[in-house]
């Protein structure tokens, strides 16, 4: 039975790897002036970067509960925190062509 840290630690883990997903995604929609560029980039690269931390959180740390099978670790530490990114950045916040920059630093 996992103990309320590990549960919450998951938790954290969870909206951590949400939170990085949202940020790398809106990096790749204003980066990357292609149209499918940024969603193969957000389906190839971010979880490349959430894996490593799941490893490293994880697996060499040994943080978090035993959840007793890979596809449950990758569904709930990869491929769910992935889906609310994107469907953050893309809901919630303003397309980059709509953002008005300065032309010039100050």
């Amino acid at each position: 039975m996992a103990s309320a840290l590990s549960i919450g630690f998951l938790l954290a883990l969870v909206a951590a790897h949400t939170l990085l997903a949202a940020v790398l995604t809106r990096y790749f929609r204003i980066a990357l002036d292609t149209r499918g560029g940024a969603a193969v980039f957000t389906v190839t690269g971010i979880p490349v970067v959430l894996l490593g931390s799941t490893y490293l959180f994880s697996g060499l740390l040994g943080l978090g509960p035993d959840l007793a099978s890979p596809a449950i670790v990758l569904t709930l530490l990869v491929a769910v925190p992935i889906g609310l990114g994107a469907l953050v950045d893309v809901l919630y916040v303003p397309p980059p062509e709509d953002v008005d920059l300065p032309e010039t630093w100050e």
